[in-house]
Parts: structure tokens; sequence; C-alpha cells
């Protein structure tokens, strides 16, 4: 495969968070991939491999944007590259490639607000939207998504099969510490409206413990106004991975009130042998183990959850259970099966 050319697509490169962690693993499958992107902010992607060649349209993130941005991306000329991947959790399958490339598209999710929350101002035309959208969907040659429960949103949605290839996390790196907890529970990620955030602080408003609450975005300012007379909640917008490790190793447990696509905070806190507190629904039941690993609570309302907690607190999961169940889910298997998948995908393209 010398000469090889590959080019990854990412929605936009303007945060940290689960989905930015695959795209660092699929950038070190392919190290000299050139890199496409929506909207670049260099000042919010220090993460990111340096004297990479990244080609931004720089289009900001807005919903009623969602049909130009299609527009946009199909004018991006794909012919010197042999493999293009797409990841992507709104418009990343409506590339138009080559037919001697191979493409493929790797859902976190399908666009939420398409089919999941769609504005109820919006909907009649969101519906419209889907007949385009459903079009897109069939030009990728093939659709890899990160659990099954995308992979039955694609299905339900799109009316194809997704692979699933599940992401991972390092867990040489998230270990536990071998110590007692300390009197605080956990939040990690980002803040908007559908993490059920708020759920969770009027249900620590009157509680003996404390809550930590670790990550940025639309919904910062509300949420901070809502916990600010709750002097047990606490709020940490920037920190690097030694002090999120550290947050999780000592952690009671993290709170996960969301329904998630896949989830990999919920696999960090396992890996340094902390359970999981979770919405009984998505991609949390394919990582945690009920009883074991964790505890689910059927509905996102504060009752629900504050019966969730007094179970776990009764018999908190074993640490070691806990970094067991996610070294199934280590960062290599991705990587090795990602580009095992490829390899046979292009083998069978060019045979």
């Amino acid at each position: 495969m010398k000469n090889f050319k590959v080019a990854i697509y990412y929605d936009w490169l303007n945060q940290w968070g689960g989905a930015e962690r695959v795209l660092l693993d699929l950038l070190e499958i392919y190290p000299q991939a050139d890199i496409y992107t929506l909207y670049y902010d260099p000042a919010k992607t220090n993460w990111l491999p340096k004297n990479r060649k990244i080609i931004s349209l720089n289009l900001k993130n807005q919903l009623l944007y969602t049909p130009f941005y299609a527009y946009k991306l199909e004018q991006i000329d794909f012919s010197a590259y042999d493999l293009i991947i797409s990841t992507t959790s709104t418009i990343g399958h409506c590339l138009l490639t080559p037919p001697q490339s191979l493409f493929v598209c790797y859902f976190h999710n399908i666009n939420r607000y398409l089919y999941q929350h769609p504005p109820t101002l919006l909907k009649p035309l969101l519906r419209q939207y889907q007949k385009i959208d459903q079009i897109y969907s069939k030009r990728p040659d093939y659709l890899f998504c990160n659990s099954q429960n995308v992979a039955t949103r694609i299905k339900t949605n799109y009316h194809r099969d997704a692979q699933i290839v599940c992401p991972g996390i390092d867990t040489q790196k998230f270990i536990p510490n071998n110590q007692p907890p300390k009197n605080y529970f956990l939040i990690v990620s980002r803040l908007v409206a559908h993490k059920k955030i708020d759920m969770v602080i009027n249900t620590f408003k009157d509680s003996p413990y404390q809550l930590k609450i670790v990550g940025t975005g639309r919904e910062e300012s509300y949420l901070k106004c809502l916990a600010q007379s709750y002097k047990n909640i606490e709020f940490y917008d920037h920190i690097d991975d030694h002090q999120l490790i550290n947050l999780y190793q000592n952690c009671l447990g993290l709170i996960y009130p969301q329904e998630e696509d896949f989830g990999l905070t919920a696999l960090e806190v396992q890996s340094c042998g902390r359970g999981v507190i979770a919405f009984d629904c998505g991609g949390a039941k394919e990582t945690i183990i009920n009883y074991k690993t964790g505890i689910f609570f059927e509905s996102q309302t504060v009752e629900s959850l504050l019966a969730a907690i007094e179970k776990y607190l009764k018999q908190p999961p074993l640490s070691a259970n806990c970094h067991q169940q996610a070294t199934r889910f280590d960062r290599h298997h991705f990587m090795l099966n990602f580009k095992q998948l490829i390899d046979s995908l292009w083998s069978k393209k060019r045979q």
C-alpha cells in the first residue's frame, strides 16, 4: 500500500471529548492522513498532533445551517485519495467521493437534532430534511458505528447495516489507586441540555455528598447559576488527563444521567476502579454491568436517581470488577479491529 493516500473528515475541531479521543486513535492508525473539517479552532485543539495538514471550511456549528454544510462539503475534491474516513455525528456521510476510492463513514451517532431531539418549532422543516439526509446515507461504501445502540438507529432511519467497532480507552493510563474513595460523586460531560445535568444538580441540593462537575458547553452559565447556592457542588472547566484521572480514582462513583450513544467516560471511571450510576438506556447498557460495576435507574427524575444512589452506596462495586470490565474496551482493540476491517474492505474493492 505504498503511496496510499488517506483523508479523515471530522465535523468540528473546537472541543475535547470522547469523539475526539477516537479521532486521535484514527490518526495513530493513519499518521499521514490529511484532516478535513467544517471548523477548526487551534486555540481549543492543542491535543491535535503537530504538523498535520488541516483543511477547514470555517463554518461554525449552527443547527439551521446544516443543509448548507452539506452543500459546502460536496465541493471538496477527494480524487487524490484512496481511502476517505468520515468520523461524524451530523453530516459526514454526505461527502462525494470518486468511485475508485473507499469511503467509510464511522458514526458516533446520527444527527440527534434531526431524529432524536428535534426542536419543536422546526419539526415540519426537519421532517423534509430527513428525506435528503437519508439520500446522503447511501453515499458511503460502508457504515461503521460505535455501538449496537447507534447501529439500531442507523437501521431504523437509514435502512442500512452498520459494522460495530466499539471505541476504547487507555486502560494503562486510567488505573485504580487502590485507596478508599472520598466524599464526592462525579460528572464528566459536555454541558448541554440533553445530558440532564440540571436534574443531577437538583438531586444533590440537600445531599451530604459533594458533586464535582467536569466539562464545558452551551448550558454552562445556566447550570452554574442553578448550583450557585449549593456549597456542595463544584465545577471544573478545563483540566488535563492527570487531574481527570485523580478525580476518577477518588470519587464514590460517576453519575451518568443521560442517554449516551456509547460513552467513554463510563469506561474511564470503571478503568480507574469506580462504578457508575447510570440512566437505564442507550450505550451505558453495553458498557456497565448492573449490580457489578454500577447501578441503573429507570427514569430521569430526582426520585429515581436518589433511590439508585442509595442502592449503590449500600454495596459499592468492587474496584477489580470495574477495571476488568473496562479492559474489554481497550483502545488497542479498537485500532486493531478498525485497521483489519479497512484492510479487508480495501482488498475486496481492489479485487
